[in-house]
């Protein structure tokens, strides 16, 4: 087969992938072992295993224990949500940055007692001068940890975290949901309490299943777009 200068697990990978895209192989069909592969590519069971495993990990097939590899059925009605913390192209103020007792909904997300102090870092993002959107960040406050001066340099989720523990050793938990503003927020987006606003929740877990870090963003439409897609493509 032609490899273009890939590595020819890459250009098994490709063709396969290729097949099952444009309908030539389908959903529950049985691939061929992979001695039959190994053969047909005229390279190593190894080989042949590599390509099928990064078909794996894309769900395009699945393992059957003691049978081989068959086409998986597409799952079109997942979606991957793409979601930007970073504000370009818009104007960031920071607000307050304070050391406090966290309120009872912070303290739960952030599983610690309401008498632990907090780190709190309110930031206004505005669009050609009109508030459209209220990101708060809570970190746990711990003596000896790096200064409100460091924390601001690590103000945008994940790298909030990374002042904390190791780059790749935390996770993010999200959830979205459409919500009223209370007094403080409207005040905050200058916008009525019946403007409806799109309201994600995170929070960065560690590997020893603590909640490092929580942020809460209040979006206006103005603010942009959550974009997801599903399906697979080339």
């Amino acid at each position: 087969m032609q490899t273009n200068g890939r590595p020819l697990h890459v250009a098994i990978y490709s063709e396969l992938k290729s097949k099952i895209l444009s309908g030539e192989l389908n959903p529950n069909d049985m691939l061929p072992s992979e001695n039959e592969f190994a053969r047909i590519y005229k390279t190593s069971r190894v080989t042949v295993r590599k390509s099928l495993k990064v078909l794996e990990n894309e769900d395009l097939v699945n393992a059957w224990q003691g049978k081989g590899y068959y086409v998986s059925s597409p799952e079109h009605n997942n979606y991957t949500i793409n979601f930007s913390d970073t504000e370009r192209g818009f104007e960031v103020i920071y607000r307050e940055v304070n050391v406090n007792y966290p309120s009872e909904d912070v303290a739960v997300a952030l599983e610690i007692p309401t008498s632990k102090f907090v780190i709190e870092v309110c930031r206004l993002i505005k669009r050609r001068g009109n508030p459209v959107a209220l990101d708060m960040k809570y970190i746990p406050y711990e003596k000896g940890m790096p200064t409100l001066e460091a924390e601001l340099n690590y103000a945008v989720f994940p790298e909030i975290a990374a002042a904390k523990t190791a780059p790749f050793a935390f996770h993010t938990e999200m959830e979205i949901c459409a919500e009223l503003p209370g007094d403080a927020v409207a005040q905050q987006l200058q916008c009525p309490r019946h403007t409806p606003l799109l309201v994600v929740y995170r929070r960065l877990i560690d590997q020893g299943k603590r909640c490092i870090g929580y942020g809460v963003k209040y979006m206006l439409k103005e603010y942009g777009q959550l974009c997801a897609k599903s399906g697979y493509e080339l």
